[in-house]
């Protein structure tokens, strides 16, 4: 989904505040976008209207502030928050990041500030949403897998073993390992990887390459495969 799918809640109680981060979106092409200047009107927008994310002013006036607003909408629904404000100190700061927090905003707004932040809310999501279609997935599977030759990995504790003895694989190693092993016998993109392992960085396909060249030479007797120009797959060889 691209940034001009999204559907958008401004949650402002400044007139021009709202006006002016209102055109900014748009100039993403952004179609829909939501605005309350309070939390009651917030909370009745988000309960009946699909919301993707929302730009949340901390301070706004009422019974309810920003944060407090936020901490109810996650109590019932998943929506990735960006708080905007004047100014916060750092006790304000850090009963924020309690909430689902995508990212910051200081006023005034300024567009090229505007698009960063949202394009990392953004991609931090989509990587949110992996992991849990990820781990909704492994859900079906059982605790321990075993991969053959003596070889069992544990999906709880992320930990490899043959015969009982550790295998010690280095972090970069192991986030890998367990997309494989966590999608076993399904075919796993470069794309799909770097997503979940590098989302913030720009690396290529060569890369993963080497940390499963380094991580066959650490476990020869499992077989990950190479899928010419797209991916791999680990291949339980149990029958």
């Amino acid at each position: 989904m691209k940034i001009k799918d999204y559907t958008i809640l401004i949650v402002e109680d400044e007139f021009i505040a709202t006006e002016y981060l209102s055109q900014i979106l748009y100039s993403f092409d952004i179609d829909i976008i939501f605005k309350a200047s309070n939390s009651e009107e917030a909370l009745d927008i988000v309960k009946n209207n699909h919301i993707d994310l929302v730009f949340m002013d901390i301070n706004i006036q009422g019974a309810i502030d920003g944060i407090r607003c936020a901490s109810l909408l996650n109590n019932e629904y998943f929506l990735p928050i960006i708080f905007t404000t004047a100014y916060a100190d750092t006790n304000t700061i850090n009963e924020a990041n309690e909430e689902n927090i995508f990212g910051y905003l200081v006023k005034p707004f300024q567009a090229s500030n505007v698009e960063a932040t949202l394009n990392v809310a953004i991609s931090n999501l989509k990587r949110l949403e992996k992991l849990t279609n990820l781990n909704s997935h492994t859900k079906d599977l059982n605790k321990s897998l075993d991969l053959a030759n003596g070889y069992i990995y544990s999906l709880e504790t992320k930990t490899l073993s043959l015969k009982n003895t550790p295998i010690n694989l280095t972090k970069k190693e192991l986030e890998v390992f367990d997309i494989l092993c966590r999608n076993i016998n399904n075919n796993i993109s470069y794309a799909y990887i770097k997503e979940l392992v590098w989302s913030d960085k720009d690396i290529t396909d060569s890369t993963i390459r080497d940390v499963i060249s380094r991580i066959k030479k650490k476990i020869p007797h499992i077989d990950i495969e190479n899928i010419s120009n797209y991916g791999y797959i680990l291949k339980s060889n149990v029958s």
